[in-house]
């Protein structure tokens, strides 16, 4: 069932995925308006979603115009549908005001509120922060209710394993109900109650699910999102005050993305085509010239925005794993195409050398440990084998000796890539590089035939009980090759997973 349900969100951009779980959360919540579970008609909340959405696209178009900068409407309909679900629906003309003037201001936020082309804040967190104090007109976060939990946490869940943030939710929540609880039993109140009301009645799910995992304001790498994430949540927990000023959820949130700004790096940049060329019948590799040299660990990935008319369902951005190394000064993306592309590949490949795409929030912590001497083997399939190539051609042009063993598979021999990087990293760097097709193989060749299974693992690693497993590819073979290593007893912490999506 899991691996039935990863096939498909695999199948679903991020940005898809959130959205269909706000549509869903207010289709059942005009379901339970109609029933009177809810203190909202449907009609109610269709009108202030349907104000929301043309304020929200209507205003992005015109920053985008105005700041001469690529646009994408999920983004805006995403933010509107978050508006939708914690501003109060509209009851008369006299609610439109704070819908009108939060949209705008959630729009504006992307992009005067920004550095270097990267926001700082959740937009609806700061609109709906903005609107309380200009305003004096308060977000209800109706979406918190107990009708409405069990949306809100099916959806939840899902989005998590699609975002696959479970360290800094978890953090969160955790920081929330401890510091809750504690205070709680200091001021001499009833625990249990206090705890039931917080995660009954407030919008804890739904604010840790949609608005806390925004990837463009929170921090890039695991560490750093389990700091943000035990922040947030001790600021979230209702007793937070100074002197007389409570601390509200948007407040928490937009105290928690300065945090995030300070401690990320700061990354968005227009990157000029310089080439293409076919490293495989279905792998192109893209070479691009950055604004500006950045820094990037090998193994990191970015987001990657093209505008272009037409976008199907799929949208106009995609992650993709760098597969340059620091020391070179293009930046290069190897990117497999399938048959019936999506929109963003098929403009993609159509792109002429000097014509441009934006690159933003780099991020990823699939990268080189920093103990020169740990023992490392990288486990490939596809197209997953660049984060590979980043890390191997660093390695070589750095001079760095590291015991590395590469286990690299492809249906066939037509299909491996980077062959000449991964040949000369094993002259100059001393890594072992193991080649197997599950296919037929041609005519004399040397490498391995078959699937990567326990015995190739002890036949080709012999110390693998000594080793730290590295594995990119598409998510079935990810999670088989890591039942693999954990059948052979390799513990969970010398496993780093990196999945590729699928047909994006």
């Amino acid at each position: 069932m899991l691996s039935y349900i990863d096939y498909i969100l695999d199948r679903i951009t991020m940005y898809r995925v959130i959205l269909y779980y706000l549509i869903g959360i207010l289709i059942v919540a005009a379901v339970l308006g109609s029933f009177n579970l809810l203190p909202y008609s449907p009609l109610e909340i269709a009108g202030a979603t349907a104000v929301l959405v043309i304020v929200s696209g209507g205003a992005n178009y015109l920053f985008s115009k105005v700041y001469n900068a690529p646009t994408n409407l999920e983004s805006a309909y995403i933010t509107a549908l978050i508006l939708a679900c914690i501003l109060p629906p509209v009851h008369s003309v006299h609610d439109l005001p704070l819908l009108v003037w939060a949209a705008g201001l959630a729009m504006a936020s992307k992009y005067i509120l920004a550095i270097r082309n990267k926001h700082l804040f959740n937009p609806a967190a700061i609109a709906v922060l903005l609107t309380a104090f200009w305003l004096n007109l308060s977000a209800t976060w109706w979406v918190g209710t107990p009708a409405m939990l069990p949306v809100v946490l099916i959806g939840g869940i899902l989005m998590i394993r699609k975002l696959r943030r479970y360290d800094m939710v978890f953090s969160f929540f955790a920081a929330a109900l401890v510091t809750s609880g504690v205070l709680t039993i200091l001021a001499g109140n009833d625990l249990f109650t206090v705890l039931q009301e917080l995660i009954l009645r407030s919008p804890l799910l739904f604010f840790a699910f949609v608005m806390l995992t925004e990837p463009l304001t929170s921090p890039p790498t695991n560490f750093k999102q389990i700091l943000f994430g035990g922040l947030v949540g001790i600021l979230f927990a209702p007793q937070i005050h100074f002197g007389s000023l409570y601390f509200t959820p948007e407040m928490a949130l937009v105290i928690g993305n300065l945090f995030s700004y300070v401690i990320s790096p700061k990354v968005k940049e227009r990157l000029v085509l310089a080439g293409a060329a076919n490293l495989t019948p279905d792998i192109v590799e893209f070479s691009f010239r950055p604004s500006r040299p950045f820094r990037f660990r090998p193994g990191q990935y970015m987001e990657f925005t093209l505008p272009h008319a037409g976008i199907d369902s799929r949208g106009n951005r995609r992650y993709f794993t760098l597969a340059s190394s620091p020391t070179e000064e293009s930046l290069r993306l190897g990117i497999k195409f399938y048959p019936n592309s999506s929109s963003f590949k098929r403009n993609l490949i159509a792109l002429q050398p000097n014509q441009w795409l934006m690159a933003g929030q780099l991020a990823g912590d699939f990268t080189l440990p920093d103990n020169p001497e740990e023992k490392l083997v990288f486990i490939a399939g596809g197209i997953g084998v660049t984060p590979f190539r980043s890390m191997l051609k660093y390695l070589t042009d750095t001079g760095a000796r590291r015991t590395v063993t590469l286990l690299y598979m492809n249906k066939s021999a037509e299909e491996i890539a980077y062959a000449d990087i991964f040949h000369e990293a094993q002259a100059k760097t001393g890594a072992r590089i193991v080649y197997t097709l599950t296919d037929t193989a041609p005519p004399g060749w040397s490498g391995r035939i078959g699937r990567i299974d326990e015995r190739m693992v002890r036949e080709e690693v012999p110390d693998f009980a000594d080793r730290t497993f590295y594995i990119s590819g598409p998510h079935a073979m990810v999670v088989g090759i890591e039942q693999t290593l954990r059948n052979l007893g390799v513990g969970a912490n010398r496993i780093k997973k990196d999945f590729f999506p699928g047909l994006t």
